[in-house]
């Protein structure tokens, strides 16, 4: 067991394309937090596990390590157990940064007869990584921005655009529609760590010299931030603007949050927050078309009273110089294809 040969790889740019299994021997609680996508999470130690200890740890280091090899053999046990890797399997192993807690399930799978690594200096080197690409790397992107006031189909019209073109949906990684009603049932927003890795995993795969396409956004979408020199480069290339009738809009947003309507419950929950920054007698109209189940007019009181007067104070429409303006006539898949094949968007 001395003698033998322990793989160790430092991190760089698209290595995770070579392993067919990454497991994240760290808690679920870490792991929730952040983790390299696509990675299993088979912890070595629980949550409560390792919290006990750490406390342990600080009384008596040398007892703590014997008890947490006790508890990592006979979770290691288990996974063995459990695991249905193929012999071929190149398999790349980390915790937080590259300590006992991987290297003790990486000398059990090197015993067996698998192929194993260990990410040299664990998590804690990918998310270095992470943050320093979002900082020097990532702002000097070309972006280029779909704009347009809420329910001009801007989400519809970048996801059509992203089977030709390279495109960053923020909302669709946030899980989050960006507006003020902008949570989505069922769907729980990832972490803030997680947001930023999902951006950097985008990226990393991306053309720098292509343009990439994304929202004009504010910097918040729902409880996340959008990495704030990414934000701020955004505005500089390209930007197109999105323009519809208020009849389309409305019928737009009908159908795409078209879970307020199926449960208005939701609706009264969201319209909450919205109660305190909209007038005291446009809120009560707005109210009265809920209670009547008139969603056709509750939506266009939204628009009027809140969306449409929002859109006028963000950064989009004040500090951007729109390069086109392109009016949608019909909020639908068929006619965005129609535009997109129309204009020239490399």
């Amino acid at each position: 067991m001395k003698n033998m040969r322990i793989n160790k790889i430092e991190y760089k740019n698209k290595i995770f394309d070579n392993y067919n299994v990454i497991i994240d021997v760290r808690t679920p609680l870490e792991y929730k937090e952040d983790h390299i996508p696509g990675s299993v999470n088979l912890p070595v130690l629980s949550n409560i596990q390792r919290h006990e200890i750490g406390i342990q740890y600080k009384e008596n280091s040398f007892l703590a390590k014997k008890i947490g090899a006790q508890l990592i053999s006979a979770n290691i046990s288990n996974i063995i157990s459990k695991i249905k890797f193929e012999k071929k399997d190149k398999i790349l192993i980390y915790c937080w940064r590259g300590g006992l807690r991987s290297l003790s399930l990486y000398l059990v799978l090197k015993q067996i007869g698998y192929e194993v690594f260990l990410l040299d200096g664990g998590y804690k080197s990918y998310r270095k990584f992470v943050v320093n690409f979002l900082e020097k790397d990532a702002p000097n992107y070309n972006y280029n921005q779909i704009m347009g006031i809420t329910g001009v189909g801007k989400t519809l019209f970048l996801k059509e655009l992203s089977k030709q073109y390279q495109v960053i949906d923020f909302e669709g990684l946030a899980k989050h529609k960006g507006s003020i009603l902008g949570n989505i049932p069922n769907q729980i927003q990832p972490t803030q760590k997680y947001f930023e890795t999902l951006i950097y995993e985008k990226l990393r795969i991306f053309n720098l010299k292509k343009k990439i396409w994304v929202e004009a956004e504010s910097i918040k979408v729902g409880k996340l931030n959008i990495p704030s020199l990414i934000w701020k480069s955004m505005p500089l290339g390209k930007n197109i603007k999105l323009v519809s009738s208020l009849d389309e809009r409305i019928n737009y947003i009908l159908n795409d949050y078209k879970y307020f309507t199926s449960n208005p419950d939701l609706m009264i929950e969201a319209l909450r927050v919205l109660k305190k920054i909209i007038p005291k007698e446009d809120f009560k109209n707005i109210e009265l078309s809920l209670k009547k189940k008139d969603y056709y007019e509750l939506v266009k009181s939204l628009i009027i009273h809140h969306y449409d007067k929002a859109y006028k104070k963000t950064r989009a429409e004040n500090h951007s110089d729109i390069s086109a303006e392109i009016n949608l006539e019909k909020i639908n898949l068929k006619n965005i294809k129609k535009v997109i094949a129309l204009n020239n968007f490399c």
